[in-house]
């Protein structure tokens, strides 16, 4: 509650004859109200309290007008409170500001070149290029758990996946020679199979030939004894070279069929590390959550660029901590304020003409405050004037005045 109103409370009592118990602060603002204030002239035609528009003879017509002058007294009152603290705080700005600049030049040389440091720390970290960060935080977190290990986590994957290539390499290898094997396996069988059938038909035509020969020798009384020597001796040279091609069949085919039981015993020996090492690898991408080693790279990476921004980071904070905290403790001791409000407009300490500015939009800030704090005087006073001059017109309803007034006082 503003004094205005315990100065109005006050007032009725004296006026129905009630002594005081304490003596009540008069209301001060510090500023200066009155009839040549300029913004007051300014709003003196913008009250809205008429009270030839009231009935003050009917109750509910004065009550409700009374309840007004004071709700509108507590609200000046608050305005005013909270204008008059910023007005305070613009007031500071601005003796601070005149402080400054009445500052011997050495000392503003001081205070100019620790601006000028956190000046320069920003102009860094406004030049400094930061990676865009493509890891997610658990994922940093991962890979700082286990910054030391990760070399020897990734040359060991690597390895694995090498190790795994040279496998599936060597696998289709095998199994391109086992395939070549068969073949040739199958080809052995053919040319052995062919042996047999060619042995059939010399043998058979040399039947037929021997049939031949007997019925001319029988029928035609002709010597073929000279055909039976050739008959035989055709004969004996085929069935000599079917039974060599035959024999070379089978003992290719013997070498091939070897050859295959080793390939096959081998391809088996090297599915089996294979297998081994998918297990092993599969093991390893789960246990790091990832799906190859390139990818665990990237994210090492990465990690390694967030760590140097963030580190960046907190080197630039750790210097303007110390460069802000040289300033205000420079600015303490000559006396300043507030202190810490320059810390982040060092600007204005470097540059005469943004300090000229800010100089000047404070001027401008206090001049309109001014006028707020004068818009809200005027109307509190004029309320409480208005009260007092009912309570004077009609003291009849001093009592009754005196009691709506009192439940807004504090």
């Amino acid at each position: 509650m503003g004094s205005a109103l315990n100065k109005l409370f006050n007032f009725i009592k004296d006026f129905l004859g009630f002594e005081d118990e304490e003596e009540e602060d008069e209301f001060e603002l510090g500023l200066e109200i009155g009839e040549n204030s300029e913004s007051l002239k300014e709003v003196l035609s913008l009250s809205t309290k008429h009270r030839r528009d009231v009935n003050i003879l009917d109750y509910k017509d004065r009550e409700r007008y009374i309840r007004e002058c004071c709700d509108q007294m507590v609200s000046a009152s608050k305005d005013v409170e909270s204008q008059r603290m910023e007005y305070q705080v613009v007031s500071d700005r601005l003796l601070d500001l005149e402080e400054l600049v009445s500052l011997p030049r050495r000392d503003m040389n001081e205070v100019r070149n620790r601006a000028k440091k956190i000046l320069q720390i920003e102009a860094d970290e406004a030049a400094y290029t930061r990676p865009i960060s493509k890891i997610t935080e658990a994922q940093y977190r991962e890979m700082e758990r286990l910054e030391e290990e990760m070399p020897g986590i990734l040359k060991k994957m690597k390895e694995h996946e090498d190790y795994q290539m040279t496998i599936r390499r060597d696998l289709n290898l095998l199994e391109g020679e086992k395939g070549a094997l068969a073949y040739q396996r199958k080809e052995e069988r053919e040319r052995s199979q062919n042996a047999k059938a060619s042995a059939l038909i010399v043998v058979a035509a040399a039947l037929m030939a021997v049939c031949f020969l007997l019925i001319l020798q029988f029928t035609l009384k002709l010597d073929v004894l000279l055909g039976f020597y050739i008959v035989a001796g055709v004969c004996a040279i085929f069935l000599t070279a079917v039974c060599v091609s035959y024999r070379d069949a089978i003992l290719k085919q013997e070498k091939i069929e070897k050859k295959l039981n080793r390939t096959v015993s081998l391809q088996n020996t090297v599915k089996v590390k294979y297998v081994n090492t998918t297990n092993l690898i599969d093991y390893l991408y789960a246990k790091y959550h990832v799906n190859n080693s390139y990818e665990l790279q990237y994210m090492w990476e990465k990690y390694l660029e967030e760590k140097e921004a963030r580190a960046h980071s907190e080197n630039v904070a750790k210097k303007m901590e110390e460069a802000r905290k040289a300033l205000f403790a420079l600015l303490e001791q000559y006396h300043i304020k507030d202190p810490s409000l320059w810390l982040y407009q060092p600007s204005v300490l470097v540059y005469e003409d943004e300090m000229t500015e800010v100089r000047h939009s404070l001027i401008i800030q206090r001049q309109r405050l001014k006028k707020g704090i004068d818009f809200h005087v005027y109307n509190l006073e004029s309320s409480k004037k208005e009260i007092e001059e009912i309570i004077r017109d009609y003291p009849e309803y001093a009592r009754e005045i005196l009691a709506i007034v009192s439940q807004y006082e504090e």
